[in-house]
Formats: C-alpha cells, structure tokens, sequence
C-alpha cells in the first residue's frame, strides 16, 4: 500500500473530467500535477454523461481515484447572449406567481396563468394532430 503521496498528490484535490478512455476508466486533468491528462479508477459511476464535470481524487496504489463527482450547490445556468439551454431529466417548471410554464419528458407542455396572450407581427400558428378550443 502507499502513503497517499503520488507526484506530490496527496489528501484530496479537484479534477475535471476530460473523457473516456476505452477501458472505461476517466480521463482527468487535475491542476495540482499541471496539464498531463491521467486515466483513474472511481469508486462511482463515471460515464460519458460526466465529461466536464468536477470530481474529488485521491490516490490508491500510485493511481488517480475517484471519490466522488462534485455536485452544484444550485442550478447553474450560463448564458452567452447566444442560446440559453437548461435541462432537467424528468420535469422543468418554470413559475412566477400564479403563472407557470411546466415541460415533462414525454413532450407535454403546461402553460398555466389568470390570463394568457399570445401575439405575433407575422403568422400566429397552432398546429396538433387536433386542436381543441373550449
């Protein structure tokens, strides 16, 4: 067994998730040993969905281990003036007082308010398989 220490790694230190290597480990580039990517073991699951994300290392047997992925305090979003994306896996709301706009994964969407306008300077379309009013 080793004492902790691996390149001068020693304790626990932030990594970010660079990829997947074929055998499945994760690639990281942890800023205390500069900028050489190196593969780790972990002790959760890292799949390709965890690219970019931040995790706890430590080392085991003069190899790179990961602890744990760092999770968000909050909800972050970034915007770029560009495109704004968020995204959640099962249901979105959006809410400010009585009104709301709720996306599910199924594809339903719920606009909720005490009144609803909808105005548009070019065509203002609504299309379904149906359309139902009242």
């Amino acid at each position: 067994m080793h004492d902790g220490t691996f390149l001068g790694l020693q304790g626990v230190h932030r990594a970010e998730i660079i990829g997947i290597g074929p055998d499945g480990r994760a690639q990281l580039l942890i800023p205390s040993l500069g900028e050489t990517p190196a593969f780790a073991q972990s002790l959760v699951p890292v799949t390709v969905a965890s690219v970019g994300r931040v995790a706890a290392v430590t080392m085991m047997d003069d190899q790179p281990l990961i602890l744990g992925l760092v999770q968000p305090l909050v909800p972050e979003v970034v915007a770029d003036g560009e495109r704004l994306v968020i995204e959640a896996g099962r249901e979105m709301t959006l809410r400010c007082g009585k009104a709301s706009i709720t996306m599910t994964a199924d594809g339903r969407v719920t606009i909720r308010g005490t009144q609803v306008l909808s105005r548009a300077e070019g065509p203002n379309r609504v299309q379904g398989a149906s359309v139902q009013l009242n």
